[in-house]
């Protein structure tokens, strides 16, 4: 489910979507520091670096700022912000084709490269340590089932939310999903020797 990053409630948020439809520059600087850590989270999640998410983040709030007057008050501002970033981060994952590096790379036997030292189930000391495993293993995921699998299971929107993010049909958002975790699964496995996750 997409959550409001803050304590702020919808009724506040709207007051302030409104004040910012009508140009007022101090209350987008609060929109944007209510949502930019929110923001910038699943844009390091999908691209893994630091300056790349933050390059989404603030090209993200500039679209933001040119077309709030188009957004609709009946919709969610988090799940439009999320669509806009997750759109973002596919385009600079195309752009780059990183992860077509990223499959040559795996075909080449170089696949540890970026996890080093944690290669049996006893180095790996608790879920947190795992969940960093899969975290650096998304990178491996074509655009698509990375940006589906990180809404789903790390930022725990419903099917819907990620239907509505990302503008696919459900039944695309569910293989995607299935196909990523599948070849997550199948890396813990071959790798880490964890096959029950």
């Amino acid at each position: 489910m997409v959550r409001a990053p803050s304590e702020m409630l919808e009724r506040d948020l709207g007051t302030l979507i409104a004040q910012c439809q009508d140009g007022d520059m101090q209350a987008f600087r609060t929109l944007v520091r209510e949502h930019q850590s929110y923001a910038f989270g699943l844009a390091l999640r999908m691209l893994h670096n630091e300056q790349d998410a933050e390059d989404v983040v603030q090209e993200a709030f500039i679209r933001v700022w040119k077309h709030l007057k188009d957004f609709n008050p009946q919709n969610r501002f988090t799940t439009w912000l999320y669509s806009i970033v997750s759109n973002l981060c596919l385009d600079r994952l195309r752009s780059e084709k990183r992860w077509r590096k990223l499959v040559t790379r795996e075909d080449t036997g170089h696949e540890s490269e970026q996890l080093p030292g944690i290669r049996r189930p006893e180095d790996i000391q608790s879920n947190k340590e795992l969940v960093g495993i899969i975290r650096q293993l998304t990178e491996r995921l074509p655009p698509k089932q990375r940006l589906v699998f990180t809404l789903r299971d790390f930022e725990e929107c419903s099917v819907e939310e990620t239907s509505e993010i990302t503008g696919l049909s459900v039944g695309s958002v569910k293989t995607n999903l299935y196909h990523a975790r599948r070849h997550i699964r199948q890396i813990l496995s071959r790798e880490y020797d964890l096959k029950g996750v």
